[in-house]
């Protein structure tokens, strides 16, 4: 069996294939990248059978955005990207202010998919 095909399931954003009518799938690294998104996105306590699910991304957004938040925000996310996706391995989780907009950055090792990976978001409310 390929490697890719593994991980598969819903795609996130959550939607409707048109060419099928039934609900969108995706499988492999996109897979991937949209669990992470996933997670990222969630807040820290918002599941109600897992409360310790979450990245808590959004919350950057109501905070002074400094070294030592920057420092939490790595931690955070990291702890729950080796906690909950164990599939991959974060290299690098770089939190970049522009313009007024912060972005997400995180570079990681996919376990069966050579090379490093890249996932960039802009954080929203």
């Amino acid at each position: 069996m390929n490697g890719h095909n593994t991980v598969r399931g819903f795609a996130f954003p959550f939607h409707i294939d048109p060419r099928t009518g039934g609900v969108a799938t995706t499988a492999g690294p996109e897979k991937l990248k949209g669990n992470l998104t996933h997670l990222l996105l969630t807040r820290v306590g918002e599941r109600l059978m897992l409360r310790e699910y979450g990245g808590g991304v959004n919350q950057l957004l109501h905070e002074n955005i400094n070294s030592g938040l920057i420092a939490v925000a790595r931690h955070q996310i990291g702890r729950a990207m080796l906690r909950f996706e164990p599939r991959v391995l974060p290299q690098e989780i770089s939190v970049i202010q522009h313009e007024g907009t912060l972005y997400l950055r995180i570079q990681y090792i996919q376990a069966e998919s050579p090379g490093l990976q890249t996932l960039s978001m802009p954080i929203s409310g």
